[in-house]
């Protein structure tokens, strides 16, 4: 029998989480794999940090199951889930998955300002380096260059979790991050004029700020930055 399901994950936090997914593997290739262009990379950088940006303004104006205020769990209820057998099934995140989700944005948007200082001391230097203390700025190097193994680390945990959630209790959820619908959830997320208005508001929002953070906010610090990227 047909089970009903309901939309929970509207289309741009679907978008948002692919777009993390290729931003972060590029990351990765071109870091660890490839040597590519270090510009390339930090455009994408640039990117990645729009796009964090844009998660943080929507998780505080888009649709109810993206709101932090709506998924983010107190200690305690954190706790209480950790405990709890059988695991509860939640139409959002649930509280340990709430807590990767923050986990991630922090990591990812550590990564991303913390290239900001980064320099290859040939061609390439962010638009922030050289604005800090040498030593502050080589250990933000060297934190650069070193938490990502971290972040790989949660992607992991986080791919097997769903691994394990898909071929247990939640054998939709792969599919949902595709479709962004879910069975017998008091959800039905409407792609409403409402809901796009706040999203391009949002992208308008996101965008500007990386601009003048690579293009306006060193000059305004009276950083004289070797390399600026004009866009």
């Amino acid at each position: 029998m047909a089970t009903n399901q309901f939309r929970v994950w509207d289309i741009y936090t679907r978008l948002f989480h692919w777009l993390l997914v290729i931003g972060i593997g590029y990351q990765y290739y071109s870091a660890k794999i490839s040597n590519t262009s270090i510009d390339n990379h930090a455009l994408v950088g640039y990117g990645l940090l729009g796009l964090i940006i844009w998660r943080v303004l929507w998780g505080f104006v888009g649709p109810n199951p993206v709101r932090f205020s709506h998924f983010v769990p107190s200690p305690k209820n954190l706790f209480r889930y950790v405990r709890t057998q059988p695991k509860p099934i939640y139409a959002s995140h649930n509280p340990l998955g709430a807590f990767a989700v923050l986990l991630f944005l922090l990591m990812i948007a550590l990564q991303s300002i913390s290239g900001l200082f980064m320099t290859d001391d040939i061609l390439f230097s962010g638009v922030l380096y050289g604005w800090l203390d040498d030593s502050i700025n080589n250990a933000i190097q060297w934190f650069h260059n070193n938490s990502f193994n971290g972040l790989i680390a949660l992607i992991t945990i986080h791919v097997i979790a769903v691994i394990v959630h898909a071929k247990t209790s939640e054998p939709y959820i792969i599919k949902a991050m595709f479709h962004g619908k879910k069975p017998q959830h008091n959800y039905a997320v409407s792609h409403t004029l409402k809901l796009h208005l706040t999203c391009a508001l949002c992208i308008v929002i996101s965008a500007l700020k990386v601009y003048l953070l690579v293009n306006h906010i060193p000059d305004w610090l009276g950083i004289e930055p070797e390399d600026l990227f004009d866009f």
